[in-house]
C-alpha cells in the first residue's frame, strides 16, 4: 500500500537553493542588473536568517524580471534554467530519496515560486506539486503571488488543504526538510525526517528524536 511523501525542495530534495540559482541564471541572460541583484538579495538573506524576511517582497524581487511574460515563456525559461544548472542543484542524495519513495504517492511542497517547482516536479517525473502561487492576468506575469505564500505556516495550511482534497492522512506522512520553517509541518507529520538542518531544527530533531540525513 502506498503511503504519503512530502519533499521539501529547497535544501531538501535539491542539494542547494533553486530560486536563488534561478535569479543568478536571470542575472547571466541579461535579465536583472548583477549589482542591484547582490545588493538585495544580501540584504534578504540577512533579513532571513534573523527570522524578519518580508516574503512577499522577496517573491516580487524574484518575478520583476518576468513581469509581462507569459506562462509558455516562464516554463521555457525554467526547463532552460535546469538543464542547465541541473549538476549544481542536484546530488546523489536526490535520486536516492526519489528511488526509496518510487512507489509512494509524492507531493513536492516548497515556498518557492510555483513555476519553480512545477520545474523540478515534471524533470523528477513528479505530478503533485505546491508552491507560492505566481499572479498571472490575461497570460502575463504581474510581478505579484496570490494568497498567503508556501511558507512557514501557510505551508502547513495549503498541505493540509491539499491532503483534504485527496483524503489523505496528513499525520501518516512522512515529511522531508531542512529547514525551522517548516516546523508546523514537522509537527504534523508523525515521521518527519531532517535533511541536513539548520541548527534551530536539528535541534529539535535530536530533541525529539527524528531522523536526520546529512548530505
Amino acid at each position: 500500500m502506498s503511503k504519503l511523501v512530502i519533499f521539501d525542495l529547497d535544501d531538501t530534495l535539491l542539494c542547494t537553493d533553486s530560486e536563488f540559482h534561478f535569479t543568478k541564471y536571470i542575472v547571466k541572460k541579461g535579465m536583472l542588473d548583477k549589482d542591484f541583484y547582490f545588493e538585495k538579495i544580501k540584504a534578504f538573506d540577512k533579513d532571513y536568517r534573523s527570522g524578519n524576511l518580508n516574503f512577499k517582497d522577496y517573491m516580487r524581487f524574484l518575478l520583476y524580471p518576468l513581469i509581462g511574460k507569459n506562462k509558455n515563456e516562464v516554463d521555457l525559461l525554467v526547463t532552460s534554467f535546469i538543464n542547465s544548472s541541473k549538476d549544481i542543484l542536484i546530488d546523489d542524495l536526490t535520486f536516492e530519496l526519489l528511488e526509496k519513495h518510487k512507489k509512494d504517492d509524492v507531493l513536492i511542497a516548497s515556498g518557492a515560486l510555483d513555476f519553480i517547482v512545477k520545474g523540478f516536479a515534471n524533470y523528477f517525473g513528479v505530478e503533485e506539486f505546491l508552491g507560492t502561487k505566481t499572479e498571472f492576468v490575461e497570460d502575463k506575469v504581474t510581478g505579484e503571488t496570490i494568497g498567503e505564500p508556501n511558507f512557514d505556516k501557510g505551508k502547513l495550511v495549503h498541505v493540509s488543504e491539499w491532503c483534504k482534497k485527496k483524503n489523505v492522512n496528513l499525520e501518516n506522512a512522512t515529511f522531508y526538510t531542512d529547514s525551522i520553517h517548516d516546523l508546523p509541518l514537522v509537527e504534523k507529520c508523525k515521521n518527519s525526517i531532517v535533511v541536513s538542518p539548520d541548527e534551530r531544527l536539528k535541534k529539535h530533531a535530536e530533541n525529539n528524536n527524528l531522523q536526520i540525513i546529512n548530505r
